[in-house]
């Protein structure tokens, strides 16, 4: 699909959900602030500009680029400075009990309603604490034209051919790189093995010399997967599809070995000046329409099923934004490790990453 027709498909969807009309509305110029700390791209500005509308709010966004970086953040506050958080499934628990969230009463977002069953049982801990948002997977995006062939496992970028060396973008996450490693020897990533991560490990740093960078990949233009000067990244897929918009020889792949199967939240922050406004916000966001327009400008996945039977077939048919289900068979979620077994993954991380 070109660009170009994807956003005739969000015009004419918008146009048809009725949220277009609020969309032209200026936002109001002062009120409360919503704070919320998420990743960068990852909430959509006509959404934005909607809520600010119709709230008379100012929503303000602060953005982390990975998941450690996001815990560092709320340590170094004790969770204050913000109304809403983008979590994690694995993070709740943890969240909750350093007092960094709020628990949720269901009468505080009815919306709640129309969200994929599936999704909300998926981390039983969210049930009172958090609202699933988006979901999707990990996998690798490379350039055709530039790797010249069709990449298939996670070893072909752990042991890269010559042209790929240097030319590699990894993520720089402490779980999700040492995933890569885990499910590239054939076990779970989320192994509390001893030998089995330090194999991981093992692996990775006998790659190092080959990788270019760790970090997040861009989609905008300047992303290095667009300019050239990386073949191949780690990355996830709504990441991958916003960049195949821009380029057609962008393909995404999920591995022969599986992939990661993620599902974020969003969570009221227990330090928060501003619940009210933050209960407000998810229940916008779960209006059927909102979530659909909002799923459709990011070209990921929602966990709202109303939303989703009102998203362009061009969408929910696409196979990098929702995967058939021999693929998400071959995908793991990801689980609450021991913290014997994250200080483990972290350690050697940092050595790998931060070290000489």
């Amino acid at each position: 699909m070109t660009r170009t027709t994807l956003s005739f498909l969000v015009l004419l969807f918008a146009l048809a959900s009725g949220l277009a009309p609020a969309l032209a509305d200026p936002p109001a110029a002062a009120g409360p602030e919503l704070v919320i700390l998420t990743w960068q791209d990852y909430l959509s500005p006509a959404v934005i500009q909607a809520f600010e509308s119709e709230s008379g709010a100012r929503v303000r966004q602060v953005y982390f680029e990975t998941d450690d970086a996001r815990d560092q953040a709320l340590s170094e506050t004790e969770g204050a400075g913000y109304d809403l958080l983008l979590v994690d499934g694995t993070a709740l628990t943890a969240y909750r009990k350093r007092g960094w969230i709020s628990p949720l009463a269901p009468a505080a977002v009815p919306n709640r309603r129309f969200l994929d069953p599936r999704w909300a049982a998926a981390y039983p801990e969210s049930q009172d604490t958090a609202v699933p948002y988006l979901w999707g997977t990990m996998g690798i995006a490379y350039r055709r034209d530039l790797v010249g062939c069709d990449l298939d496992s996670w070893m072909d970028l752990l042991r890269p051919a010559p042209p790929l060396r240097g030319r590699l973008l990894m993520v720089a996450d402490h779980f999700d790189l040492f995933a890569v490693a885990l499910k590239a020897l054939g076990f779970s990533m989320n192994t509390t093995d001893g030998a089995q991560i330090q194999a991981a490990a093992d692996l990775l740093r006998a790659q190092r010399p080959a990788v270019r960078r760790y970090g997040a990949l861009a989609i905008d233009a300047r992303s290095e997967l667009l300019t050239g000067q990386v073949a191949a990244a780690v990355t996830y897929n709504g990441d991958a599809a916003a960049l195949r918009r821009r380029n057609d020889q962008v393909v995404y792949v999920i591995p022969r070995e599986g992939g990661a199967l993620w599902l974020d939240f969003l969570a009221i922050a227990a330090q928060g000046a501003h619940p009210a406004l933050a209960a407000a916000f998810l229940d916008f966001i779960n209006r059927p329409e909102v979530a659909a327009r909002n799923a459709a400008d990011l070209s990921y996945a929602t966990a709202n099923l109303a939303a989703e039977r009102l998203l362009p077939a061009q969408l929910t048919q696409d196979p990098l934004i929702y995967p058939d289900a021999a693929t998400l068979a071959r995908c793991e979620s990801y689980i609450r490790l021991p913290a014997a077994a994250i200080g483990a993954r972290q350690q050697a991380y940092t050595a790998l990453v931060h070290g000489d």
